[in-house]
């Protein structure tokens, strides 16, 4: 199905998450849709990375067009001026994270404790 006989909200095409540009509709492909929430694939012309996204119909079951408020995820509207915001990953971070999940777990990543020592036991 292409995107534009489904999701209005990308008509416009969308930001690419890796670099910025846009991505055209046509490069949007719809994966899947349940009720409210539609994932798609954005392939990005500019840098050719592949993104997956979720699309969310606020007005889905409204019948008047009236947006029903619903949050999903962690993150909220409040959200979209702090990410703009932030510095963009560095490969200093990747390292980091790579670094981390090696010598600890996923615990050490998000927990805010110390990684042990390479080569130490856990």
């Amino acid at each position: 199905m292409d995107p534009r006989d489904d999701l209005d909200s990308l008509a416009g095409g969308v930001d690419c998450a890796a670099c910025g540009e846009t991505v055209p509709t046509d490069r949007i492909r719809l994966l899947a849709r349940r009720d409210d929430i539609a994932f798609v694939e954005v392939t990005c012309p500019s840098c050719r990375s592949d993104s997956l996204g979720i699309v969310i119909d606020e007005t889905a079951g409204s019948g008047a067009g009236d947006r029903i408020g619903r949050v999903y995820g962690e993150f909220g509207p409040a959200d979209i001026e702090r990410f703009r915001r932030a510095r963009p990953i560095a490969a200093t971070d990747v390292e980091a994270v790579r670094r981390l999940l090696a010598s600890g777990d996923l615990a050490a990543l998000v927990g805010g404790s110390d990684p042990p020592a390479p080569g130490s036991a856990r």
